[in-house]
């Protein structure tokens, strides 16, 4: 089994400056945050993880973060990519870092990948060693805990996420009933570094195992 990595790529970025408060409204904006930014990308897990990863190391909550319905091949334009995402925060420079450090996790830190470079099996599983604000927040996972992002085709990850779950004492926080809007299912689990990196290998291999075997009882 060899992991392929696939690149994935911010398509469109830009920061709104001094909001108007009807449209800090909309999204619910703290009262001090006054400033946004907003992006999308090529592939949606990757930039819901990234979000998360930026409340880590900027001054920045994040506001809404959905996929986009068909992703790429839906939009009315190519920068709409698969996903929107609007951060904010009480400065400019807090919000510029945000969107640098999500920038940086989606270009050079995500897990996207398929199976020997076949690009009909694509799939997302990643740990990330300690939660941010963002899902922590949301998921109710505990400060400093680390997770697991597992997402693939609905079949062969669910199956592989049962896998996951035995692997250890993890515990599931979030899951994608099949067929979510990009036609995938998965779950977000939380628990200790090591056992989240542990059902993340379990998750992989049932993936594996399910895309090699799709009719093997």
């Amino acid at each position: 089994m060899k992991l392929v990595k696939k690149p994935v790529h911010v398509l469109a970025q830009k920061i709104i400056s001094d909001i108007r408060p009807e449209f800090a409204a909309l999204y619910h904006l703290p009262e001090d945050h006054r400033n946004a930014a907003i992006f999308s990308c090529d592939n949606d897990d990757a930039a819901f993880v990234a979000a998360d990863d930026a409340t880590k190391k900027a001054n920045i909550t994040v506001q809404h973060a959905s996929a986009t319905y068909a992703g790429m091949k839906g939009g009315w334009s190519r920068l709409g990519g698969c996903v929107f995402v609007l951060m904010s925060g009480p400065r400019i420079e807090d919000v510029r870092s945000g969107l640098r450090y999500a920038k940086d996790f989606v270009e050079n830190q995500s897990a996207l990948a398929n199976f020997d470079g076949i690009p009909a099996f694509g799939f997302y599983a990643q740990c990330i060693p300690r939660v941010g604000t963002y899902y922590g927040d949301m998921l109710g996972i505990p400060p400093d805990s680390a997770y697991a992002y597992l997402l693939g085709p609905p079949i062969e990850a669910n199956y592989a996420l049962d896998l996951a779950l035995k692997s250890g004492d993890v515990t599931l926080a979030k899951y994608w009933y099949p067929p979510a809007k990009v036609n995938s299912s998965g779950g977000i689990i939380y628990g200790t570094e090591s056992a989240c990196r542990a059902a993340t290998e379990s998750f992989i291999r049932g993936l594996h195992d399910a895309f090699l075997h799709p009719l093997e009882l």
